[in-house]
């Protein structure tokens, strides 16, 4: 079994992905293969105000476990988990020490074309688009509750992804060091009030959503 599917089963399969993903990068098959892109996410910083956990690898195996607690509630369970994995890879090529921080400007959309230039050797384009688009957006929960000019407001609440960029918006604010239950339900009320602004666009769009918060919460607030 190749390097992708190892990594595509443990997202799949395991209930805590980062243990087994880590057991992986110590093999010399993974190594030699692009996918050892991740291991670099050990050697990039982030400013400990909002990343108690401490680098971008720590981070990402936080998401991507919060992630498999939620995957039965994407629309497509590989590519969410993908997006997951892959949601901060723009951090490689983006941070920087700008004014005493740690600051990783358009990583977001560093992140889009990452990903879908190494994922479109192993899964269809259609599949890696979706990836890639997930990650672009995955940004916007900042975006949006703070009113910020970067957000695409429109483009986003006509995606196919929409569902799932919503369920990494939970899992990439989740995924942080030192959350207490107040925390974590503050993140989900957060997550409330960006569903109620993107209604102002689309007033369809969070019935679905909305229902899967509510079960999502019994499952990571306890």
């Amino acid at each position: 079994m190749d390097t992708f599917n190892k990594i595509n089963k443990i997202l799949l399969d395991s209930e805590n992905p980062s243990i087994e993903i880590e057991k992986l990068m110590k093999e010399e098959y993974y190594n030699n293969s692009i996918f050892e892109i991740l291991t670099k996410l050990k050697d990039i910083p982030q400013d400990k105000k909002f990343h108690p956990e401490g680098n971008v690898w720590n981070h990402t195996k936080m998401v991507i476990d919060f992630a498999a607690k939620v995957r039965n509630y994407s629309n497509n369970k590989e590519m969410f988990m993908w997006s997951a994995l892959f949601h901060d890879i723009g951090k490689i090529t983006t941070t920087k020490f700008i004014k005493g921080r740690y600051r990783s400007y358009n990583h977001d959309t560093e992140g889009e074309k990452i990903s879908y230039n190494l994922l479109k050797e192993y899964i269809s384009d259609k599949e890696a688009i979706n990836i890639s688009e997930t990650i672009k957006f995955h940004m916007h929960h900042i975006y949006i509750l703070k009113d910020l000019p970067f957000s695409d407001i429109s483009n986003l609440t006509k995606s196919n992804n929409y569902n799932d960029i919503i369920l990494l918006f939970i899992c990439d604010k989740l995924g942080r060091g030192k959350q207490n239950k107040e925390d974590k339900i503050r993140v989900l009320n957060e997550v409330k009030v960006i569903l109620d602004k993107l209604e102002r666009e689309n007033s369809n769009i969070n019935n679905d959503i909305k229902l899967k918060i509510e079960e999502i919460k019994n499952i990571i607030i306890k």
